[in-house]
């Protein structure tokens, strides 16, 4: 999958179209986030070195306003929240900080992810999803019986997969170790116990909000050994 891009900016700080709201940025942040915002500190500035470093990449994508809040939780897990077709809000947990160690790639991975979910158009809007996921048999069968054939959880699927490779390229663009995204994999893969494969690992996923398939991981798997092939070589 090769995602067309445009102009992005990512804002740490301020919420300038929702501030046009009732609503300050903390009580945007409590309501999205489910936590208050943490405005300095170690996670505060890891997050802006990694945007520094991504800030090159994505000049050259398409053009949302991100705005992103660390928040006081212990939950290990990052998630987009669109808050209008042209603005989004990243919410990242400390405990994600803790989870993830001082390694800068793998955190880096999480948020380029979180950053390719923001970005993804097309998985915005129901419609969008519909017609990049690819049919399924119960889609079929729903639509034989007069359903719609919209698959939600597989409509889900695809848009990690596509976010996962949109992260990727902005990760790996700004020079990022590709492995490193292998590591983040793992650990949520170690944390969460999905390390089965089969039939079951996918129906033990069913309704999480960023499962460790097997599908993705082999979409990962195959997104590393395409840079692999692809890297200069060194001899």
């Amino acid at each position: 999958m090769k995602p067309a891009f445009a102009s992005v900016v990512i804002c740490v700080a301020s919420l300038p179209l929702l501030g046009q709201s009732p609503n300050t940025r903390a009580e945007i942040v409590q309501r999205i986030c489910h936590a208050p915002e943490v405005t300095s500190g170690n996670e505060v500035e890891r997050i802006k070195s990694i945007e520094q470093r991504l800030g090159p990449v994505l000049k050259e994508m398409p053009a949302p306003r991100i705005h992103v809040a660390i928040v006081e939780s212990g939950v290990i897990n990052a998630w987009n929240q669109n808050l209008n077709p042209r603005e989004s809000l990243i919410c990242i947990p400390v405990g994600l900080f803790r989870f993830m160690g001082d390694g800068e790639g793998e955190m880096a991975f999480i948020f380029a992810h979180e950053t390719g979910h923001a970005i993804d158009t097309a998985c915005k809007t129901s419609t969008g999803r519909a017609e990049v996921t690819p049919p399924t048999l119960s889609g079929a069968l729903d639509r034989l019986l007069g359903g719609s054939g919209r698959n939600a959880l597989a409509e889900n699927r695809t848009c990690e997969a596509r976010a996962d490779a949109i992260g990727f390229a902005l990760f790996t663009g700004a020079g990022y170790n590709p492995f490193d995204a292998a590591g983040a994999f793992g650990r949520l893969e170690m944390l969460s116990g999905d390390i089965s494969t089969g039939a079951v690992a996918r129906l033990l996923a069913l309704g999480k909000t960023h499962p460790m398939t097997p599908d993705r991981i082999a979409h990962m798997r195959g997104l590393l050994m395409e840079k692999a092939m692809n890297a200069p070589s060194t001899r």
